[in-house]
């Protein structure tokens, strides 16, 4: 009995031991225990009434204007959104520009201005310019100060922008607009 124990033991200790060594990566091939940790990053799908988007870089960034060169007007962001009628052609896109306005003139000297959104022109690769219109934010900052803006602009159909002319106090300066 004493013997039947034993040999029970050491088939027990055997078993638990083979199994404990059987998750071991030393006895299974290099392929079958290689894993590929690779992310894979896909593309969102595109919603199916969701409006085309595209972003552009503006060069160079930013423009000083005025005759004593007091506003720097720095162009942050520029996206469109393609416009569709109902029944999916495309009637153009909106242009959204976000600016910050700064005033460099110093406190002592006071000037103040504003850069207008109706002022400023939008060139179409067509040859043709389009007005802006303010759509939030301020550009009439205080002396030695910053403030944002938002402009839109409508893009007529089969149309792209070009460059963005900013005008203040008989100056005008010209931003390229590209595609990112």
């Amino acid at each position: 009995m004493i013997k039947n124990i034993s040999k029970l033991a050491y088939i027990s200790v055997c078993a638990i031991l083979l199994s404990a060594c059987g998750g071991s990566s030393k006895d299974k091939p290099a392929d079958a225990t290689a894993t590929q940790n690779q992310e894979t990053t896909s593309e969102p799908a595109k919603e199916e009434n969701a409006p085309a988007n595209t972003n552009f870089t503006a060069s160079p960034d930013s423009a000083i204007l005025g005759k004593s060169k007091e506003a720097l007007v720095k162009v942050k962001d520029v996206n469109s959104v393609e416009l569709q009628d109902a029944e999916g052609k495309s009637t153009g896109a909106e242009l959204t520009v976000k600016l910050l306005i700064t005033n460099k003139s110093t406190l002592d000297a006071k000037k103040y201005f504003s850069v207008s959104a109706s002022e400023a022109r939008l060139e179409l690769d067509n040859g043709t310019s389009v007005p802006g219109n303010k759509d939030s934010g301020s550009t009439e900052p205080d002396a030695e100060a910053s403030t944002e803006a938002v402009w839109k602009f409508q893009v007529p159909a089969a149309a792209n922008p070009k460059k963005l002319n900013f005008f203040l106090d008989g100056t005008r300066v010209s931003v390229g607009l590209d595609k990112k």
